[in-house]
């Protein structure tokens, strides 16, 4: 059944011991699943091998089950397409960690956005070239390779200034690395900027034309236009087509659960409000 959350880490500070407290808060404003970076996530904690333990798990789990919060994203957001290789090598490492300490939870991903053909992760238009398809997959099969290894699952997440950067590109990514380990992280949003914010109805549908199998998570958030460029909002705030998502769901059968993105303790309550008065 789908479920409707937030991230944690746009709940505020939290140490770490404080877990059951950031869970309450997200309970108080009707979050039922979560999506937890734990280094964005804990002011406290440091983000290495040896600290994603079974302590740790443990103790996350407990405080979830308490709670009756799903996890349903282990965020863990990498450069896929680093051209520097060490640096890559280091953060594929990274992530399969994330893919162990996942075991733990039931159905859980561990996420990340596509990346960029740069060392710092900022757009170049060399994103659109083969050598930056090519570096991502190279990236994407070796996680998804290891997640079928220890049956765990990659969250692939498109946006318009990384290397998979469209619905079609998505859909390419997708059918080269064919697994059923791999799934889809759907934030519509992150598909539109000032050129193309007018065809959003088309590109929403063109997704789920595509690859509505693999949408495993959606995240949701709005846009207002100003001085030429989008700016975000939390959902319900601005000009996003939430009735073509919500066609979109019901017309593919998708049972995803849907995370808040750049909501606050503030806006969170009446955005959720929002999503479940739109008739999912």
């Amino acid at each position: 059944m789908m479920k409707v959350g937030i991230r944690a880490h746009d709940m505020g500070n939290y140490n770490l011991e404080n877990f059951s407290s950031l869970l309450k808060k997200i309970t108080s404003l009707d979050g039922q699943c979560m999506q937890l970076a734990l280094g964005k996530s804990f002011i406290d904690f440091k983000v290495s091998k040896e600290n994603l333990n079974t302590d740790l798990a443990d103790f996350l789990k407990n405080n979830l089950t308490e709670e009756k919060v799903r996890l349903s994203v282990l965020g863990c957001y990498i450069n896929m397409g680093n051209p520097d290789k060490e640096k890559r090598y280091a953060d594929i490492e990274k992530f399969k960690y994330h893919l162990d300490f996942s075991k733990n939870f039931d159905n859980c991903l561990v996420g990340t956005e596509t990346g960029c053909l740069t060392t710092d992760y900022t757009y170049t238009p060399l994103n659109d070239s083969e050598e930056a398809f090519n570096t991502f997959l190279d990236t994407l099969k070796e996680i998804v390779s290891y997640a079928e290894k220890i049956g765990t699952f990659v969250g692939i997440e498109g946006v318009k200034k990384d290397i998979i950067c469209t619905p079609e590109k998505m859909d390419l990514a997708l059918k080269a690395v064919p697994s059923k380990n791999l799934k889809v992280i759907f934030d519509p949003t992150n598909y539109l900027d000032i050129t193309n914010f007018q065809n959003q109805k088309e590109i929403i549908e063109k997704a789920f034309e595509l690859f509505s199998d693999k949408i495993e998570i959606i995240h949701l958030k709005d846009f207002l236009v100003e001085d030429n460029r989008l700016k975000v909002v939390p959902i319900g705030h601005g000009n996003f087509d939430i009735k073509t998502l919500l066609a979109c769901i019901k017309k593919y059968n998708v049972d995803a659960d849907i995370l808040l993105e750049n909501s606050t303790p503030e806006t969170a309550k009446e955005c959720i409000k929002f999503i479940n008065e739109s008739n999912i």
